[in-house]
């Protein structure tokens, strides 16, 4: 059982204010515009399939996943050749094929662009001529941050025109491993062996996204025992960044989600990430809430896990 220390368990100004601490690392440099996108490119206005649409440069789009065929047909209607998902979800390459479409699959975690992820998305501007659209789940945070580090594996924009394309695109300064990696990523040099591209990739087992979950709950266990401040051994951990990768594991591990596990899983999955939103929610507001629904989740976890995994 877990006890926090003495003192109100939220969070402190400081560290409520996680995206301001996001833009003290990522200040913008003086002279550089905050919108440097196409004033005239289409949205989600012109093609409502296609939510969050954002046109980023001549050649590279950003937007949600398209999931009707109407989405693909507006795709195609917009001159785009190849679609990049960096969702976890497997692309409906078939779909896209009907329409001319190519699909390149290169998933990332709302925790972080990976090393070969970056490599990857550098391979497609360097390989595929475009119209390129690249896509997550909602088309708001990943998708977002992908397209702004192929834009600087383009030439197309500096690291601080990138960052304004997630601030035009919504980007939550939450997924601070988003803006960590956007704002850090240097291209590959042009003679680097760079990773093939595939249709389908080989997406995470539900196993890999609840270590995942894991990963978040015992630093989220660090931040609790520091009433939600951060812990002196792990000034890197930010309680409300912690707690959205926690509610984001949830969210991937329910629709990673197979026939192997019974109704009851299913159940216990949906409530825990109930309590989660609520949790998150809680700490946004500084709401007293916050350590017993953090609590919650520990009983809530802990049946599971004795049921199923212990």
């Amino acid at each position: 059982m877990l006890v926090a220390g003495c003192g109100s368990p939220i969070p402190s100004a400081a560290d409520k204010s996680a995206a301001s601490t996001v833009e003290d690392t990522i200040a913008d440099t003086p002279g550089v515009p905050d919108v440097w996108l196409p004033v005239t490119g289409p949205t989600e206005r012109d093609y409502p399939e296609l939510h969050n649409l954002l046109q980023a440069t001549s050649r590279i789009y950003s937007g949600g996943e398209p999931r009707t065929d109407v989405a693909f047909a507006s795709l195609e209607q917009l001159g785009v050749k190849t679609i990049v998902s960096v969702d976890g979800a497997t692309p409906q390459a078939e779909l896209a094929a009907m329409h001319g479409l190519r699909y390149v699959h290169i998933p990332i975690g709302y925790d972080g662009i990976h090393s070969e992820a970056g490599q990857a998305l550098a391979q497609v501007v360097r390989t595929i001529a475009g119209p390129i659209y690249f896509h997550c789940h909602h088309g708001q945070h990943r998708g977002p941050a992908a397209t702004a580090v192929a834009c600087i594996a383009d030439g197309a924009a500096t690291s601080e025109q990138a960052l304004a394309l997630l601030r035009k695109a919504g980007t939550d300064e939450k997924y601070s491993g988003l803006w960590r990696d956007v704002a850090a990523y240097r291209p590959p040099a042009i003679d680097a062996e760079l990773p093939e591209l595939v249709s389908v990739a080989k997406v995470e087992s539900l196993a890999a996204a609840m270590a995942k979950i894991d990963r978040a709950s015992d630093n989220l266990k660090l931040l609790a025992a520091s009433n939600w401040e951060r812990p002196p051994n792990h000034p890197d951990l930010i309680t409300v960044a912690e707690a959205v990768l926690f509610l984001e594991g949830f969210r991937e591990a329910a629709r990673l989600q197979s026939g192997d596990y019974d109704d009851q899983f299913q159940t216990w999955m949906q409530e825990a990430a109930a309590t989660s939103e609520a949790f998150n929610t809680s700490l946004e507001q500084s709401s007293p809430e916050a350590l017993g629904l953090w609590m919650k989740l520990q009983s809530q976890c802990g049946r599971c896990h004795k049921r199923y995994r212990d």
